[in-house]
């Protein structure tokens, strides 16, 4: 079975909630990823697909910045 190749872009929401957002080989939005204070972990909740399509305040940030916001919220590391 072949794998599928994800890729991924970065997202802030609001100033506050850094989104990994998952695409498969064809570009098609496939899942999101946001920090979860109380599990303490990145957790998948798709419904910030349609949070960040319809939102006004959604900024496009790097891989680097993904983490540091995360990392901010989760109080440790994503490693």
């Amino acid at each position: 079975m072949e794998k599928t190749k994800v890729t991924y872009e970065y997202f802030l929401l609001g100033e506050s909630v850094p989104v990994r957002v998952a695409f498969n080989e064809k570009g098609l939005k496939i899942g999101a990823e946001v920090p979860n204070r109380e599990k303490g972990e990145l957790v998948q909740d798709v419904t910030y697909l349609r949070r960040l399509a319809y939102s006004m305040e959604v900024e496009k940030i790097t891989e680097q910045q993904f983490r540091e916001k995360a990392e901010s919220m989760l109080g440790k590391s994503l490693e």
